[in-house]
């Protein structure tokens, strides 16, 4: 667990960084900002800091020897050699400079910052931030004058919306630190250029991410899984997606054999359902242990992921959450329609 109530900013520089596929360049400061007044730490520590809530640390990592990640390498520098703050800033910024090469990545502004007094685990620890604002937003200033109102348009970043972010906390130096990361914008293909071209990092196994992770895979196997092996409605698929998410919130350990014998219950889902599961680990490169303790902070962020919505053309939504019996499927022929039945004792 971590805590930026007390963070501060030690030092702090700014770079930009281009597109290459755009030839646009790399500007490169020669001085850290030296002096921050109380106010202007006051908007920027928030602005960098409070959209790491998760837990889901990362960490440094490469396919083959931990020393040739370059984002690795220049925070272990920093961290725990006497090598000067710009230049390692500039390390890292010709190193996001050459990862900036697919058309969809956007310039922008590089912050290098270098925080005290961030408590990772109860203790308090050195971090250094990696920032980058791509998106400008359009801000108006009224001013009045001696008989009319007066409007100034101008150009600026918006201090709410952190668009890239990286957290590196100085511990675990030689399993590769304990990392968070953030991407606001780029949620496909191209975003891999932050997280994994430039950073190159990798979940660290974790009650949170064993429990994200084993979510996802019992969403997926009742939603793509279930249809092609057995004849399920979407009724039935929305009742079990109900009960997996029933199962996480009241567990404080998960444990494989229970979940599949209280949400699946059928012999031939269990057997179907743990198949999958290693599949799952295999294609996803992930490993989900059969017991292991619940993370309520992962359950509350993915149970929103477990829609019990029954979507029909764009007319109506229904929501279910109770006995999925007391829903009939039917189709007319007269009109040439399906159509649900829906059972209810009272209105309320």
């Amino acid at each position: 667990m971590h805590n930026f109530s007390a963070a501060s900013i030690k030092k702090m520089i700014v770079h930009r960084v281009g597109n290459r596929h755009f030839e646009e360049g790399l500007i490169l400061s020669e001085k850290h900002i030296r002096t921050l007044s109380v106010e202007e730490e006051e908007m920027l520590v928030p602005y960098f800091l409070n959209s790491f809530q998760s837990d889901e640390y990362e960490a440094f990592s490469h396919a083959t020897d931990l020393e040739l990640n370059e984002a690795y390498n220049i925070t272990h520098e920093l961290f725990l050699t006497s090598v000067n703050f710009v230049d390692a800033s500039k390390k890292y910024a010709e190193h996001l400079f050459d990862q900036s090469i697919h058309a969809s990545i956007n310039g922008g502004e590089f912050y290098v910052v270098f925080f005290d007094d961030v408590v990772l685990d109860g203790q308090s620890v050195e971090a250094i931030g990696l920032f980058k604002s791509e998106r400008k937003d359009r801000f108006m200033q009224v001013g009045f004058g001696e008989d009319q109102a007066k409007l100034n348009f101008e150009e600026g970043i918006n201090l709410k919306r952190l668009d890239k972010g990286c957290i590196i906390f100085n511990t675990a130096a030689d399993d590769g630190f304990k990392v968070l990361t953030q991407d606001y914008i780029n949620k496909g293909e191209e975003a891999k250029y932050w997280k994994e071209d430039f950073l190159g990092v990798k979940p660290i196994s974790s009650e949170y991410s064993m429990t994200k992770d084993y979510m996802n895979m019992c969403k997926d196997f009742v939603m793509e899984q279930l249809p092609e092996e057995f004849e399920v409605d979407r009724t039935v698929q929305i009742e079990m997606l109900n009960r997996s998410s029933g199962y996480f919130v009241e567990a404080d350990q998960v444990n494989s054999q229970q979940f599949a014998e209280s949400v699946l219950e059928q012999p031939q889902l269990i057997e179907s359902f743990n198949e999958y599961k290693e599949n799952y680990q295999q294609e996803h490169n992930v490993v989900i242990e059969d017991e292991f303790e619940a993370s309520k902070q992962a359950v509350k962020s993915q149970k929103k992921n477990f829609k019990s919505v029954l979507k029909l053309d764009k007319n109506f939504h229904i929501y279910v959450h109770g006995n999925p019996n007391n829903i009939e499927q039917g189709y007319d022929d007269e009109r040439g329609m399906k159509f649900y039945k829906v059972f209810y004792k009272e209105e309320k």
